[in-house]
């Protein structure tokens, strides 16, 4: 990279700060068949009935599934990293159920983050006020990427 490409970026995040305070990145990859679409608890602690729905209702729901999952996971990396200086935002721990943040489905078709319960509370406790997501999967892999901010 160069210094004046490293410049620009540093930049860019500066402004991006100066318009909406501390900006948090995640990302989340996943092999769709790590997803067990099969096991119902897994499905029903981790999905609203909209987003299963939605996924049993998509040409590959298994596929739709690892997204959304990845999305939710994505969700948590770019909220915990939004504002480092602030005590751990996630605190139930790695098995905890992701059903509070819910990945709808916009006007627009563009995925969006609704949070719901205890995600909500959390995401409350910080500077946070906006969360944008993407998706992805192709073949054997689910991508999904936030910005919390």
């Amino acid at each position: 990279m160069s210094q004046q490409q490293s410049d620009l970026e540093k930049l860019a995040l500066q402004q991006v700060r100066s318009l909406y305070g501390q900006t948090g990145v995640g990302v989340d990859i996943e092999l769709i068949s790590d997803i067990n679409i099969e096991n119902e608890t897994f499905i029903e602690r981790n999905f609203t009935l909209a987003e299963q729905e939605y996924c049993w209702g998509r040409p590959n729901a298994h596929a739709s599934f690892a997204g959304k999952w990845c999305a939710k996971e994505a969700v948590i990396k770019a909220v915990s990293s939004a504002d480092l200086d602030l005590e751990k935002v996630w605190v139930k721990g790695s098995a905890a159920p992701l059903i509070d943040i819910e990945i709808a489905i916009g006007t627009s078709g563009a995925p969006m983050v609704v949070l719901h319960g205890e995600a909500k509370d959390a995401v409350e406790k910080t500077k946070v006020t906006q969360i944008k997501v993407s998706i992805s999967h192709i073949d054997t892999f689910a991508i999904a990427t936030a910005i919390a901010y």
